[in-house]
Order: C-alpha cells, then structure tokens, then sequence
C-alpha cells in the first residue's frame, strides 16, 4: 500500500475562525447541497433545510418524513428529492415546502439519491439500486449486484457508479442495468464516490480514499491520513476535500496525492462535504452545518496574495498561512 498523502503534520492544521456555523438541526446533520444560493440539508431530526448561503438563515423547513433524512439534492425546476430511513423517496417543492410525490418500492432505508435528467437513482439498505422516472414516480429498473447495503451513488453519462457495505464500487449501465465492472480494494464499507473527468473518488470506513482510472479500472493512488472512517468526497478543479469521523476536513492534491490542509471546526464527525464556487460547505454529527472559504488555504503564494487582497482575513490566520509556504 502505497503511503501518498500520508502528510498531516501539526503545522498544516488550522483552526478556522472564519467559519459561518449555520444551526438549526436538532440531531446530526447527514448531507449538504448546494444549487445556486440555497443549501439543502437533511438530518436525523428528521427533517429537510433549506438556507440561504449568503445570510446563513434558515428559509423553509420540509417536514413529512417518519424517519431520518440521508440524502437530500436540488433538482431543475425548483424541486428537492431526499431519501429517508422510512424507506421511501419523496420529491418536493421548494417554493411552497410542500411534499409532491411520495416513492416507495425500498424495503429498507434509503440512504442515496442522485438525480440525472428525468431520472432518479436511488441506493438502500435492502441492496438493490432502482431508477425512478422522476415524473411519473414509476420505478423503471431495479439493478441487483451489491451483496450489503448501497451507501453512494453518482451518475456519468450512462455509467451508474455505486458504493456499498460489500466493500466494493460497481459500474453500470444506465440504461441496460447491467453491471460491467466490480472495483475491489477497500477493507471496510464504501461510503462515497465522486467521479471527476476520467477518475472514480471513493472514501471507505478503512480511513482511506481511493483514486481509480475509469480507462484501465485501475486504483492508481491511495491518500491515507485519516484517523477514522472517511465519510464524503467532493472533487473541485485538482483538489479533493474529505469529511471523517476525526472530526476533521482535508484537502488534498488530486495529482499528487499529498494531503494540503488539515481543517478544523466541526466538534463532532464530519459527515459530508460539497463545494460551491470558493466555498467548502460540511455538515457534522455536531447538527451544524459549516461554511468555509476554500481560497484560504490553496495555490502557491502568489495564488494566496491575491486571495487576501480581496478578502478580510483574521491576521492570526494570513500569518498561518504565510509561515506555512515559508516552510516548505
């Protein structure tokens, strides 16, 4: 196994006093989205939030599940699909709060949704994928392969990536349902994937991420540097940005594979991350959600010169930053 981006040293951490701490859940928080200027969130209260990314308020709150919310995504025409423990899906409309379709067919939780075109794909404790016509609410294929529960889900043109409980990631077709290709490697349960351009990104209950090449199917890197398990991958540009449950976010080079930043702030595991323009947004089992400047802490140091001319940065920090490239 190689080591790549096993490089957390003490000086690489900071402690982020330019966060904006968004509250309002009252259990943990499981997933973040972004479209535009609204967040959606989902939680174990139950619960869908929607926020408004430049006030941090809180603009509606979807209430109709009976169980934990997991997944919870913006879709076109103003609407928010989300995934629950109840074991169903339910399709709402963000403008009025109101739930407009309830889809069931899982029998066990749902713990993923990803929306591509008119389709819904969804991923649950009971194994089996389904892919939802997001119209009518019909479930048009089911895709059996996985072996223990589907955790993550993301859709490339007609290639359905998932990860799941049986420690592999499967590839499939989209519109045969077929599975073509079975990725092994990981110890322990995949619990996200995100594809960027040709690469496959999974983060695994075994503290690692893997980067695999979707031409020979190959892992061509392993980043390890986490303490605990790996919850959320988000890819943006050559950066890769983790949540965990060492309560920390990391930034990593995606070439390279080394670790750059050590983010600190979440009290509590960091259960996904999602990048908006030049903004990390996380949420953690600590029910709050976090947002965060990415500029702050990538690029060389012409790149962070530029970043703190246009932004009011805290001096303790700038000094971080600048002594750290004085380092290297």
């Amino acid at each position: 196994m190689t080591s790549e981006g096993k490089t957390k040293n003490l000086d690489q951490q900071i402690k982020l006093g330019s966060q904006k701490v968004l509250e309002g859940h009252t259990s943990y928080v499981s997933s973040v989205f972004v479209k535009d200027n609204l967040i959606t969130s989902s939680s174990s209260d139950k619960t869908i939030r929607i926020w408004d990314i430049n006030s941090g308020e809180c603009i509606r709150v979807l209430e109709g599940h009976t169980d934990w919310v997991n997944s919870a995504v913006f879709v076109k025409d103003n609407l928010i699909i989300s995934g629950s423990g109840d074991k169903t899906i339910r399709i709402w409309d963000i403008n009025s709060g109101e739930c407009i379709k309830v889809l069931k067919g899982h029998t066990n939780w749902v713990h993923s949704v990803f929306v591509k075109d008119n389709l819904i794909v969804s991923g649950s404790g009971d194994k089996p994928i389904r892919i939802w016509d997001i119209n009518s609410g019909d479930c048009l294929k089911i895709l059996k392969g996985h072996t223990n529960f589907v955790t993550s889900l993301f859709v490339k043109d007609n290639l359905i990536i998932s990860g799941s409980g049986d420690k592999t990631i499967r590839i499939w077709d989209i519109n045969t349902g077929d599975c073509i290709k079975i990725l092994e490697g990981h110890t322990s349960l995949v619990y996200s994937v995100f594809v960027k351009d040709n690469l496959i990104i999974s983060c695994s209950y075994d503290y690692t991420i893997r980067i695999w090449d979707m031409t020979s199917w190959e892992c061509i890197k392993i980043l390890e540097g986490h303490t605990r398990w790996v919850n959320s991958v988000f890819v943006k540009d050559n950066i890769i940005i983790s949540g965990s449950n060492d309560n920390t976010i990391s930034i990593w080079d995606i070439n390279s594979g080394n670790c750059l930043k050590v983010l600190e702030g979440h009290t509590s595991y960091v259960m996904s991350v999602f990048v908006k323009d030049n903004l990390i947004i996380s949420s953690s089992w600590d029910k709050t959600i976090r947002i965060t400047p990415i500029s702050l802490f990538l690029g060389e140091f012409s790149v962070f010169q530029s970043v703190m001319n246009s932004y009011d940065i805290i001096p303790y920090l700038a000094r971080e930053i600048m002594n750290y490239f004085d380092c290297k």
